[in-house]
């Protein structure tokens, strides 16, 4: 057990670091881990969880009242999720030089990962990504990101966001009919990073505002060229959910058949969104750890975790 690999999670947008919980657990228990050192690396991306800044105020646009948006810095999505990622890989590459470092990422997160290695090759020994945010407008798929956008910021910008209290938050989470797929586990971690105390009103409040996480939903989509997709030196692996509506699956497909030895496209979660890690975290673990077995250093023929199954 000489060689020691780190884990970086890279949350989706709205979310926190303590969301990756009930998943790192599963691989935890894992027999595939057994013979590998390996460590656990979570952050909170700028304006949530323990990183919340309300600094600077997001203004809503009503020009278009079918049509709503948000101006705010946090729009410039890929620019500073891509350099925070960047910023964490440096810091742990500093301490352990000669550590692989495995990205898994979700959306947002996911997105950013990928266009770290893409922009510096071989930062990652392999990548994890669950609906990186990413589109091709010229690619002749009609995504209608504009309706997308459009839908994310209006049933955002409606969500309740105060309490007076955490148990009244809580309360309203587990009940809210939106979170009403995930996984019971999930919810639990989300709440203990999501919801913070503002000592301004002295009220629980939503770490990432709506207006700010509404924001997150206007940007540009990340979209790379043909030679920025063959930069990666690392295999990639793309999940996505049977029932999501803002991953294409036939974009990246595309990607895969065209740079095998880089990309694979796998097989969809069932009965899940693009949120299929906090409805599914028991089957997104198990694809993270069929992955992990096509890298080095837990590289030995794939089979099932009876060990992981029996402690579900």
């Amino acid at each position: 057990m000489s060689t020691t690999v780190t884990f970086l999670f890279a949350h989706g947008g709205g979310f926190c670091k303590e969301t990756w919980e009930p998943i790192i657990r599963r691989l935890k228990g894992s027999s595939v881990l057994q013979a590998v050192n390996t460590q656990f690396v979570c952050f909170d991306f700028k304006y949530h969880g323990s990183n919340r800044d309300e600094s600077a105020a997001a203004i809503i646009d009503l020009d278009d009242p079918a049509g709503p948006r948000v101006h705010h810095p946090a729009v410039e999505l890929t620019a500073w999720t891509s350099a925070q990622v960047l910023q964490q890989t440096r810091a742990l590459q500093s301490n352990s030089v000669d550590t692989p470092l495995i990205g898994i990422g979700h959306s947002m997160g996911a997105s950013a990962l990928w266009n770290v290695e893409t922009q510096y090759p071989g930062t990652f020994a392999g990548l994890i990504l669950f609906e990186p945010v990413y589109g091709n407008l010229k690619s002749g798929v009609i995504t209608n990101s504009d309706a997308i956008t459009t839908f994310l910021v209006s049933i955002t910008l409606r969500r309740e966001s105060s309490w007076p209290s955490r148990a009244a938050a809580e309360e309203h989470l587990r009940n809210f009919n939106n979170f009403a797929a995930w996984d019971r586990e999930s919810l639990e971690a989300y709440m203990k990073g999501a919801l913070v105390e503002d000592k301004a009103t002295n009220k629980t409040v939503l770490a990432c505002s709506p207006p700010i996480e509404a924001s997150l939903y206007c940007h540009k989509l990340l979209h790379l060229n043909d030679h920025d997709l063959m930069q990666p030196q690392c295999k990639i692996f793309f999940h996505y959910g049977t029932r999501t509506k803002i991953f294409f699956p036939s974009i990246f497909k595309e990607i895969s058949d065209k740079w095998p030895h880089i990309y694979t496209m796998e097989n969809p979660i069932a009965n899940s969104s693009h949120v299929m890690v906090l409805e599914k975290p028991a089957e997104s673990a198990q694809n993270i750890l069929d992955n992990l077995q096509e890298l080095e250093p837990f590289h030995q023929e794939i089979q099932p975790d009876e060990d992981l199954d029996a402690r579900l």
